[in-house]
C-alpha cells in the first residue's frame, strides 16, 4: 500500500507539471491588456505616437487623435480623418492639447489606451518690427476651439481664451448663425470661457473673436463653418484702433 501511495503521488506531480507547462505555452485569454500607455513626441509640426505596451494583441493597432481644451479627458474630441500614428499640427490646434488613442484587438475583443496630453500647441504671435513697433499683449492670447462636425453642421463644444487678465474679448458671428455678439473680460486666472458661443452652427457661419488691450497689439481669430469638413481657421493680429486685422509678422 505504501508503494501504491508513492506511485499515486508521483503521478499527480507529473500531471500537475504537464498541466502547468501547457498553461504557460497558452496565450492569455480574453481581451488585450495594456501595460503602458502610448507616448506622444513632437518633431517640428508633426506629432508621433507609440502603441504603448500590450499583451494579447493579434490584430493591427488602430489610431485616433484627440484635441483637448485642457488636461481633462472630458474636454477632448476626436479629430476627424486622423487615423495614422503621426499627426500634422494645424492652425485649428492652436492653444489646444493633443492626445493619441490606440486601440488593440484580438479575436475576443478590443481595448483602447490614451496618451498623456501634450503641452498647448503654439499660436501665431506678432513680431515687433520697425522703430515704432507697438508692444503686444503679454502673454499673447490663445483661442482654443473644440467641436464636432457632421454634414453641414458643426457644434462648438468649447471656446476658451487664454491671455492677460483684464483683456477684452469680443465675440460675433455673421452669416448663418443665431449667436448674438457679446463681450467678456479675461479673469485673474488668465482665461475665460465663451459659453454663449458654444452652439450649433450651419455651413456658411463665420465666427470672429477679438482679444484687445489698451495701446497694445491684440489677437484676432476667425472660424468659417464649412459643410462636410472641419471649420477653417485664420489667426491674425489687431493693432490698437484698427478695424481690420493684419498679419502677425
Amino acid at each position: 500500500m505504501l508503494l501504491a501511495a508513492r506511485a499515486a503521488a508521483t503521478a499527480a506531480v507529473l500531471l500537475a507539471t504537464v498541466a502547468a507547462s501547457a498553461q504557460a505555452q497558452t496565450p492569455p485569454a480574453g481581451q488585450p491588456v495594456n501595460r503602458a500607455a502610448p507616448v506622444v513626441t513632437q518633431s517640428g509640426s508633426t506629432l508621433a505616437t507609440t502603441t504603448g505596451t500590450w499583451v494579447g494583441v493579434t490584430r493591427p493597432y488602430a489610431y485616433e487623435w484627440l484635441r483637448c481644451a485642457d488636461t481633462s479627458l472630458a474636454t477632448c474630441i476626436v479629430v476627424p480623418g486622423q487615423t495614422r500614428p503621426t499627426y500634422p499640427v494645424t492652425g485649428l490646434d492652436a492653444g489646444a492639447r493633443l492626445r493619441s488613442r490606440v486601440t488593440a484587438s484580438n479575436v475576443i475583443g478590443s481595448r483602447a489606451a490614451v496618451s498623456a496630453p501634450t503641452p498647448p500647441m503654439p499660436s501665431p504671435s506678432p513680431t515687433a518690427t520697425g522703430p515704432r513697433a507697438l508692444p503686444r499683449l503679454s502673454p499673447f492670447p490663445v483661442v482654443v476651439v473644440t467641436g464636432r462636425s457632421k454634414g453641414a453642421r458643426t457644434r462648438i463644444t468649447g471656446l476658451l481664451v487664454r491671455g492677460p487678465a483684464g483683456a477684452r474679448v469680443a465675440f460675433r458671428c455673421r452669416g448663418r448663425c443665431r449667436a448674438r455678439p457679446f463681450t467678456r473680460r479675461i479673469a485673474r486666472s488668465r482665461r475665460v470661457r465663451l459659453t454663449k458661443g458654444q452652439l450649433l452652427y450651419r455651413a456658411g457661419a463665420i465666427i470672429e473673436i477679438r482679444v484687445t488691450g489698451r495701446a497694445k497689439v491684440g489677437k484676432f481669430t476667425r472660424l468659417r463653418i464649412r459643410g462636410g469638413r472641419a471649420p477653417s481657421r485664420l489667426d491674425r493680429c489687431v493693432a490698437p484702433g484698427a478695424t481690420r486685422p493684419s498679419a502677425c509678422s
